[in-house]
């Protein structure tokens, strides 16, 4: 089932979407032998006789949205039976009502470039395209999306907002249901004797429910629960603790942002510089520099690793997080067979904000987008937009019947009921309640414009200290990029061109190490040699127009230079690449052994496992330095002679390593096959 709601939730599905112009079915009154036909009934017929119009639907997931796709190394249907059936059914309806036929179209590589190289190419892939979160302003600012000014009245009552004067998404907006939710770990609260009153647990639903969730609120039961959890152990990770709140910054900061009645780009424009925005950076920056607020960052950067804070509340290592709605689906089961669950509460608001005041709202983040690209003809847009819409509310008939079949109460959200503990017999019907009643659609259009990632930059590094800790010092510095990148976007929306803003891609030739002797003189390093770039529009470019700086090398000295050497390349659309790759340099008269050091407590192998997939050196290996504590651990070879994994037991296999002077360790490590 799980998978099934995140497909209603992934193709936006909206219940309230019925288009004009859908035929109806006929009467079955009409239907008689001794019946003259109505006019009606012929326009229909004569409809169908003629060739059913092929709308080509573009997505990097078409495999798995397709009824009809088959695994090809397996041969199976990727899709469930059930929901296969469902949906062959939704689109035999579609057909029956528009002669429309949709063919499912697989991107063969990023959408980023492959939707731009078609435009560019005048060969549009497909007719609606389904853009992947994140890639909305990429794929924007190429200019290859019509706008839908002129089909307007077909987007729905609740359309997505213009963006820059223009329409060009075809999804309704965002119903309530935040990209990212503030969620817990229900059966963590319950462990809190801090949390509770009288001896029962004051939940967040509590605190909402009487007016107190606010962020100084929120902020002291974060601290009630990080003390109780300090000396604690995860279930799965007993070396990790349980942390009080786990998540990507830029989720909670989003969600705040929208609580305090800002947004990054909204109705009001571009509000990063505005008091409320001041306040909100500052206030998750206080929950971050008192350790109540964890986020895993990109190493030597402000940059959060992505879902990195999903994995860990799965795990049970956080009791509060911000999670994409479509991963909770997943992570739900994995908490039940711990016999946890999931809650769900809006972001609280700042102390000064009446809890009914109207600006106090849930932050709707788009997800996956869809649009037209330029180049479909003009006859086939309005079709197109009418199918898919038709297509999906066909789909969420089918499903909401289903649902009303497996005893769903009628007009509850089931992706709700699948994943939160709605049943739970203090907060269940609390939660439905909230969330309910905070279904405002607010949609942060950051993501589409572009601005989004460009204010979590400056943002992130106030944060985390890269450069100036003060926000309002640090965006007023550099709103003026953010303001110059939306003027361009204007100008170039302005225009029918489709512009090529996929910056090259540079990478290391494969056999060519960046490793040199001691004392090498830079300038005698033919650089271009160990270094390839391609653009996706110009193919493989000339890397005798790249630049090469090395000026962070002391090459006198020993050591590996993590920014090393900095490449740069640019292609015919002046979109420029600078890629960074660690260079080392090693004493050549070494001659002292290196050292390997085997992990505490390495894994053991599972009987019949594939000796070829074994990673030995992450795996076994905790480190192996050369004597100036050079990295050699990239060398690692496993001798395998003596291990069978078709047979339990214990066996000697040596791990040797070679530093850069060409002297070897070996080191024995006691694998055990069970």
């Amino acid at each position: 089932m799980f998978k099934k709601l995140r497909k209603m939730l992934t193709l936006g599905v909206v219940a309230s979407m019925v288009l004009a112009g859908c035929s109806s079915a006929k009467d079955p009154a009409q239907s008689s032998s001794q019946t003259e036909p109505t006019k009606q009934e012929k326009d229909e017929e004569a409809k169908h006789e003629e060739a059913p119009i092929v709308i080509r639907y573009g997505s990097h997931v078409a495999s798995e949205e397709d009824p009809y796709y088959k695994d090809p190394v397996t041969g199976e249907y990727v899709m469930d039976e059930e929901s296969r059936l469902i949906e062959i059914q939704a689109l035999e309806q579609l057909k029956e009502e528009m002669n429309v036929e949709l063919e499912f179209v697989q991107y063969t590589g990023d959408v980023t470039e492959v939707l731009l190289q078609s435009v560019l190419s005048g060969d549009p892939i497909c007719d609606v395209a389904r853009i992947w979160t994140n890639g909305q302003g990429t794929i924007l600012g190429q200019n290859v999306l019509q706008p839908l000014d002129d089909y307007v009245d077909l987007l729905g009552d609740n359309p997505m907002p213009s963006i820059y004067g223009h329409y060009y998404f075809i999804e309704d907006s965002p119903m309530g249901r935040p990209l990212s939710p503030l969620v817990f770990n229900i059966s963590y609260l319950e462990e809190v004797d801090a949390l509770k009153e009288n001896g029962k647990t004051v939940y967040p639903t509590d605190l909402y429910k009487q007016g107190k969730w606010t962020w100084s609120v929120f902020k002291d039961y974060l601290a009630k629960i990080d003390a109780h959890f300090t000396n604690s152990q995860a279930p799965e990770r007993p070396e990790q603790r349980i942390e009080a709140y786990w998540t990507d910054y830029t989720e909670a900061l989003v969600q705040a942002l929208h609580a305090n009645g800002s947004s990054i780009y909204g109705a009001k424009g571009l509000e990063i510089d505005t008091p409320k925005t001041i306040e909100t950076v500052n206030y998750i920056g206080d929950l971050i520099n008192t350790r109540l607020l964890k986020t895993t960052l990109a190493e030597g950067t402000s940059s959060p690793v992505y879902s990195e804070q999903a994995g860990a509340f799965e795990r049970g290592e956080s009791v509060f997080s911000n999670i994409e709605t479509w991963r909770l689906s997943y992570i739900s089961p994995k908490l039940a067979e711990r016999g946890q669950s999931i809650g769900i509460i809006p972001f609280p608001r700042p102390d000064h904000m009446a809890p009914d005041d109207p600006e106090y709202v849930l932050s709707c983040t788009p997800g996956e987008s869809f649009a037209v690209l330029r180049g479909v003809p003009e006859e086939k847009v309005g079709v197109a937009i009418k199918a898919v819409r038709r297509y999906w509310a066909i789909c969420s008939e089918l499903y909401r019947e289903r649902d009303k079949e497996l005893g769903v109460e009628e007009g509850v959200d089931s992706w709700f009921m699948n994943t939160f503990d709605v049943f739970h017999p203090e907060i269940g019907q609390d939660m439905l309640e909230i969330y309910e009643t905070t279904k405002t659609p607010v949609t942060e259009l950051g993501l589409t414009t572009g601005v989004y990632w460009p204010f979590m930059s400056i943002a992130g590094d106030a944060l985390y200290g890269f450069g100036t800790s003060d926000y309002a010092i640090a965006v007023e510095a550099k709103k003026g990029d953010i303001v110059q990148k939306i003027e361009e976007m204007q100008t170039l929306l302005s225009f029918d061109q489709a512009r090529d803003n996929i910056k090259p891609v540079i990478e290391q030739v494969e056999d060519k190490a960046l490793v040199f002797e001691v004392g090498v003189d830079p300038q005698s390093v033919d650089w271009k040699t160990y270094f390839t770039a391609k653009d996706n529009i110009d193919g493989p470019l000339d890397m005798t127009q790249a630049t090469f700086d090395t000026s962070t090398i002391d090459f006198n000295k020993v050591g590996d230079y993590t920014e090393g050497i900095k490449v740069s390349m640019t292609d015919s659309a002046e979109n420029t690449r600078q890629s960074q790759f660690k260079v080392t340099l090693y004493d050549p008269n070494n001659t002292t052994e290196p050292t390997i050091t085997l992990k505490a407590d390495y894994r053991t192998l599972k009987l019949d496992e594939d000796t070829a997939a074994i990673n030995w050196k992450n795996d076994f290996v905790e480190s192996a330095l050369d004597k100036d504590g050079l990295d050699i651990k990239a060398t690692i070879t496993a001798d395998l002679s003596e291990l069978d994994t078709s047979a339990k037991g214990t066996y000697n296999v040596p791990l040797t390593a070679v530093d850069y002077a060409g002297n070897s360790v070996t080191v024995i490590a006691e694998v055990v096959v069970e």
